[in-house]
C-alpha cells in the first residue's frame, strides 16, 4: 500500500509538472493580505494618549513619549530648544544627576529626555522603576544654572570647532535659502545666538512646549493594559495641560526661474552640489506612493539613475543621491545631491539637472520600476517583524490624520504606481525650471567654469553667498605682483628651511606624535631621493606603512600589501627628495595659480596636475614658509583629496620645519607635534 501511494504521489506530481508552459514567464500573484493588529490605546485627562502593544518574545519592555509640537522660530535666542533638551534627563527635583545617573546604570536601563520627547528601556522587572524616572525627569526637569552653563559652553565650543566644516556650512545655507531665516527651518544657531539664552529663556522654553495635550506615549513589549494602565495615570496623570507655544509659518516660495547659488568656502576640498526645490507634500496625499517609487528611481541608492550616472560612468564622487520628505505642517524639500572635485563641479550640476529632467519628460522602465516596488515592499514586511512597528503605524495614524486602513493596505498603494504615475509626480515635485542649484565650495577654483554652466540653451544666473548666507561680491583671485614666479617662490622656502645650510644631507627622519580616539598616534617620515616611507602607528602598534619610491609604490598593513596603480605611482615620485620643493623647483609641470587666504593669512599657491594625483602647495606671502599641502588620489575612479596644515616652524638640528602638522582623519580633526629629528640616521 505505501508503494502505491508514493507511486500515486509521484504521478501526480509529474503530470502537475507537465501542465506547466516553461516558455512563459509566471505572473506575479496578488499582493500578500497584511494583517496588522492594532494596538490597546487609552487616553489620560490631560490629553495624554497612550498605546500599548504587548510582546512576550523577550523580558523586557520600552516606552517611546513623543510631542508632536508645530516648528517654533526661535529668533535672537536660537539655541533654547537644544540647551533645554541637553538639560532634560539630568536627574529631577527629587533626584539629583548623578543618583539618577547611577540607578539607571544598575538597571541597565536606557532613559533619554530631550524637548521631542523621551524614552526608557528596561528588563521587564524594573521597568515600573524605569518609567517612574522617566516621567520624573521629564515632568519635573532639574534646570541648574550650573549645568546650563556647562551645556551652553559645550553647545558654543561645538559650534566653533564647526565653523570650518564644509557640508556644516552647506547644509545650513541650504536650509536658509530654501525657507528664509522667519522660518523655523530656515534659521540656524550661532555662538551669539546661544549666548543670548539665559536659564530663564530655558525654563520658559520647557513650560510652553512640554505639555501633553499633543503628546503620545507608546509602551511595547513585555506588559499588558491591565498593568500599564495604573502604571501610567499614577506617573503622568499630574502632568498638566497648556496651550503650546507656536509660531507663524509663512509661505515658501521657489525662485521664478532655476538658478545657481554659490557658497564660498576657501578651505574646501572639493564641491558640495545639491539641486533643491521646496514642494508640499504629506503622507495621506494620493501622490505620495509614486512619489516614493519616483525618488527610489532617480536617487534612492547604489541601483539608482544619479549614482550610476555620477559615479558609475561618470567618476565624478563617492556617490549621488536624492531626497523628498513630507511634512504636514509645512513645505518640505527635494534634493539631489553629490560631493564632487573641484574640477568637474560645472559638468555634476549639469548632469544632475539633466537626470531630474529625463525622470520628468520620460516614462521608467517596468524593470526599473519592479526593482523600486520591490524595495519598498521587502522593507515593510521585514518592519513588521518589529513589534514596535504596530506602535508606529498606529502613532503615524494619528498624528498625520491617515485612514485606519493605511498601512493594511500599504502593498496594494506601492504596486498599483504605473511608469505614468512616476512621470506625473515628477514633473510636479522635481522641479528643474524653478530650483536652486546650490554649491559650496571652493570659488576660485570652480566659478570660473560654475559660471559657465547651461541648461536648456539658457545660462544660469549665480549669486554669491558666505557660510552663513550673507551676500557677498564674487570671490576673486588675489593678484601676484610682478617677478614672483614658482621657481621664487619654492627657492625662497627652500631657503627659509636652511636645508642649504646643512651639509651632506640625503636623508631626514621626522617623528610627529599626537593624539587619535583617546589613543596615542605616531607618525615616523621618511625622505630621500630614493623613498619617501611613512609609518603610522596607533597605541604602539603599527597600523599602516606608505612606501614610494624609483622603483615602486606600496601601502602594507600588517602582511598585507598593496601595490599602487602605475599612474600614482608615477606621479608620486614627483615629490621625491628630502623636500619635495628641491625637484620641483625644477619642474615645468608646476604653476602659480595666484593667492588664496589660509588660515587668515595670504598664501601662495602652486598646483602640480597628475593623472593618479594631483597637488596644490600653498606658501605664506610674508613668511615664506610651507603652511598647507593638498593631494587629490584617483583611485579606481574614486577621488580622495588628503589635506595637512602646517604650524609653529621652530629651528630644529639647523632645519627650520613645521612644529605641528594637523589634518582630518575619518571626519576627525588630528593635531600631531613634531618629537623628534634625525638627518642621515643609521639604518
Amino acid at each position: 500500500m505505501k508503494k502505491l501511494l508514493l507511486l500515486f504521489i509521484s504521478a501526480l506530481s509529474l503530470s502537475t509538472f507537465a501542465q506547466i508552459d516553461r516558455s512563459k514567464q509566471p505572473t506575479s500573484g496578488p499582493a500578500p493580505v497584511i494583517q496588522i493588529s492594532e494596538p490597546q490605546q487609552f487616553k489620560l485627562k490631560n490629553g495624554l494618549t497612550v498605546m500599548v502593544v504587548e510582546n512576550r518574545k523577550l523580558p523586557q519592555v520600552s516606552a517611546s513619549l513623543s510631542l508632536d509640537n508645530p516648528p517654533i522660530l526661535e529668533g535672537i535666542k536660537a539655541g533654547q530648544s537644544q540647551l533645554t533638551s541637553s538639560l532634560l534627563g539630568k536627574g529631577s527635583k527629587k533626584i539629583q544627576k548623578d543618583d539618577f545617573y547611577d540607578e539607571v546604570d544598575f538597571m541597565g536601563a536606557n532613559i533619554s529626555i530631550s524637548t521631542s520627547g523621551g524614552f526608557a528601556q528596561s528588563l521587564s522587572r524594573y521597568f515600573p522603576r524605569a518609567l517612574q524616572m522617566m516621567a520624573d525627569a521629564a515632568i519635573n526637569p532639574n534646570f541648574t544654572e550650573e549645568e546650563f552653563v556647562k551645556e551652553r559652553d559645550l553647545l558654543i565650543d561645538g559650534l566653533k570647532a564647526n565653523d570650518k566644516v564644509v557640508t556644516t556650512a552647506a547644509r545650513r545655507v541650504e536650509s536658509l535659502l530654501a525657507y528664509g531665516t522667519s522660518h523655523p527651518y530656515g534659521e540656524f544657531l550661532t555662538p551669539g545666538t546661544v549666548n543670548n539664552v539665559k536659564l530663564e529663556d530655558v525654563k520658559r522654553f520647557y513650560e510652553f512646549r512640554f505639555r501633553p495635550n499633543n503628546a503620545y506615549l507608546v509602551i511595547v513589549g513585555d506588559i499588558d493594559m491591565k498593568t500599564v494602565q495604573p502604571l501610567v495615570k499614577k506617573y503622568f496623570g499630574k502632568w498638566k495641560a497648556s496651550p503650546v507655544a507656536s509660531s507663524p509659518l509663512p509661505d515658501v516660495t521657489n525662485p521664478p526661474t532655476t538658478q545657481i547659488d554659490f557658497v564660498n568656502m576657501p578651505n574646501a576640498v572639493q564641491s558640495e552640489v545639491v539641486v533643491q526645490s521646496t514642494t508640499y507634500l504629506t503622507k495621506k496625499d494620493a501622490d505620495y506612493f509614486p512619489v516614493l517609487m519616483a525618488n527610489s528611481i532617480l536617487g534612492g541608492g547604489g541601483e539608482a539613475r544619479l549614482f550610476l550616472n555620477l559615479r558609475e560612468d561618470k567618476g565624478y564622487t563617492y556617490g549621488s543621491y536624492s531626497s523628498i520628505g513630507n511634512n504636514k505642517r509645512t513645505a518640505t524639500r527635494f534634493r539631489a545631491t553629490a560631493s564632487v572635485r573641484n574640477e568637474v563641479t560645472d559638468s555634476a550640476v549639469v548632469e544632475i539637472l539633466n537626470e531630474i529632467k529625463r525622470i520628468r519628460t520620460d516614462l521608467v522602465s517596468e524593470t526599473e520600476l519592479k526593482k523600486a516596488k520591490a524595495k519598498y515592499v521587502g522593507s515593510f514586511v521585514r518592519s513588521l517583524e518589529n513589534p514596535s512597528t504596530i506602535a508606529q503605524f498606529a502613532l503615524e495614524i494619528a498624528t498625520e490624520d491617515l485612514d485606519d486602513n493605511y498601512y493594511k493596505n500599504y502593498l496594494d498603494r506601492i504596486n498599483a504606481v504605473t511608469a505614468e504615475d512616476v512621470k506625473r509626480v515628477a514633473q510636479k515635485y522635481f522641479s528643474v525650471d524653478k530650483a536652486r542649484v546650490v554649491v559650496t565650495g571652493k570659488g576660485v577654483d570652480v566659478l570660473d567654469n560654475l559660471e559657465k554652466v547651461q541648461f536648456e540653451g539658457t545660462y544660469l544666473p549665480v549669486n554669491y553667498y558666505d557660510k552663513y548666507g550673507l551676500p557677498i561680491d564674487r570671490p576673486q583671485k588675489t593678484a601676484v605682483r610682478n617677478g614672483v614666479t614658482v621657481q621664487s617662490i619654492l627657492e625662497h622656502f627652500i631657503v627659509k628651511t636652511g636645508i642649504t645650510n646643512v651639509p651632506d644631507i640625503n636623508t631626514l627622519q621626522l617623528t610627529y606624535k599626537g593624539e587619535f580616539m583617546q589613543m596615542s598616534i605616531q607618525v615616523e617620515e621618511t625622505y630621500s631621493e630614493q623613498e619617501q616611507k611613512q609609518v603610522v602607528s596607533v597605541g604602539g602598534n603599527t597600523m599602516m606603512t606608505s612606501v614610494v619610491s624609483e622603483a615602486s609604490a606600496y601601502m602594507a598593513q600588517g602582511p598585507n600589501q598593496m601595490d599602487l596603480p602605475k599612474v600614482i605611482h608615477d606621479d608620486l615620485k614627483k615629490t621625491l627628495g628630502v623636500l619635495p620643493e628641491l625637484t620641483l623647483k625644477d619642474s615645468d609641470e608646476a604653476t602659480l595659480e595666484g593667492i588664496e587666504k589660509i588660515n587668515g593669512s595670504d598664501a601662495y599657491v602652486i598646483k602640480v596636475p597628475g593623472t593618479g594625483v594631483s597637488y596644490s602647495f600653498y606658501y605664506d606671502v610674508k613668511t615664506g614658509l610651507r603652511v598647507r599641502e593638498s593631494n587629490m588620489v584617483n583611485f579606481n575612479g574614486q577621488m580622495q583629496t588628503n589635506t595637512t596644515d602646517y604650524s609653529d616652524y621652530t629651528e630644529n638640528s639647523g632645519l627650520m620645519l613645521p612644529g605641528k602638522k594637523s589634518f582630518n582623519l575619518g571626519g576627525q580633526d588630528i593635531s600631531l607635534t613634531l618629537d623628534t629629528v634625525e638627518i642621515n640616521p643609521e639604518k
